[in-house]
């Protein structure tokens, strides 16, 4: 007892003690109370000579001590990673698991997207991988994501009769071309309610009538106006300007009714058009042709010089149509006062009415 005495009561000299060496000696003072019980026990003979005997001693149970804490501070750490793993199973935004899934693949991008069945926070679910590759993927050009169903569509699948508009098909020539409804509509098409609607502002003209065509009861004809007429008057590009005139008739020879002017009546096209046609063949068409290209009382409002004769004997004109680049002026004599002043043979003031005796100076 001396010994075990000595052993567990030595002291430092100095009568301070840091928190350190407290903390440091509390393992010990639980180790010297179970000491105590073992000398103190009628079983146990320990001789007093043996110290070495008791400091082994002391040795082992302090191992055993710090294998049990390591142990509990290991079990401790395994419980704590459990539970991270429990947190990070459970749903984003709520302690319970959501349900399995069907979500769209963005990491696969557009082209090749498709939907796969899990367990997926960041992205939509659906019921089925149909109605995920509808929502999705609609309008995937591939259709890569319908080509995993079980039973793949043999074309994406659409509302009844397509979409509730009809656009031109640009990729077919447009003489052969005609309205589609179908999906996905490519970008940039203008749309109509119907299909006739989209026929006569798409294809209006079709001499071919492919897209008239492909109605459900197609009409014999474009549909036009009463007679077959369009109540405006557009110039005939297709033939040579010098022989050419106008027309209203239907189908129009060009796609948009806007991509040639129109008029009102058909003197009003050839004054308009074909002003200045020396053949006259516009006018000659009228229904009562005037016998020259109508003008003005006289001819036009102004006077023009004769570039086309000599200076010395032309004079001044306002015979239609004006050519281009001419100067004009309101009265015959302001013509030849600004045109040909000085013109020594005086021709342009003598073909004026009264013609004076000399140049006006």
């Amino acid at each position: 007892l001396p010994t075990l005495h000595n052993i567990f009561n030595r002291r430092p000299k100095s009568r301070t003690r840091s928190v350190v060496q407290v903390q440091l000696q509390r393992p010990t003072m639980k180790i010297h109370a179970v000491l105590l019980s073992l000398v103190v026990s009628p079983s146990t003979v320990v001789p007093s000579a043996n110290a070495a005997g008791f400091h082994e001693l002391v040795e082992r149970v302090t191992r055993r001590k710090s294998g049990v804490a390591a142990a509990d501070n290991a079990a401790a750490g395994l419980q704590d990673e459990q539970e991270g793993r429990q947190l990070q199973s459970s749903n984003c935004w709520s302690d319970t698991t959501p349900a399995a899934a069907w979500h769209p693949t963005y990491s696969a991008g557009w082209t090749n997207g498709y939907c796969r069945f899990n367990v997926d926070c960041n992205s939509p679910s659906y019921s089925t991988e149909a109605a995920c590759c509808k929502a999705a993927y609609a309008g995937q050009v591939t259709g890569y994501c319908l080509q995993q169903l079980p039973s793949p569509p043999t074309t994406s699948p659409t509302d009844a009769g397509g979409l509730d508009v009809f656009y031109p098909d640009y990729d077919t020539a447009w003489t052969e071309a005609g309205c589609t409804n179908k999906r996905p509509m490519p970008s940039g098409r203008p749309t109509y309610s119907t299909m006739v609607a989209c026929c006569k502002g798409a294809y209006g003209g079709q001499v071919s009538g492919k897209c008239l065509s492909m109605l459900p009861s197609p009409p014999t004809t474009s549909p036009t106006t009463s007679g077959g007429m369009a109540d405006f008057w557009y110039p005939d590009y297709d033939t040579a300007w010098s022989v050419a005139g106008c027309s209203n008739k239907l189908p129009l020879p060009y796609r948009n009714k806007n991509d040639r002017p129109n008029y009102s009546s058909q003197v009003a096209c050839c004054k308009g058009a074909y002003a200045g046609q020396m053949s006259g063949k516009c006018l000659s068409e009228l229904e009562s042709p005037p016998t020259t290209s109508p003008t003005g009382v006289g001819g036009l409002d102004v006077w023009y010089p004769d570039y086309d004769t000599a200076w010395t004997v032309a004079g001044c004109i306002n015979d239609s149509p004006l050519p281009s680049g001419r100067p004009t002026y309101s009265t015959r004599i302001a013509c030849c006062k600004g045109a040909y002043g000085g013109q020594v043979s005086g021709k342009c003031l003598s073909q004026l009415d009264s013609p004076p005796t000399t140049s006006p100076t």
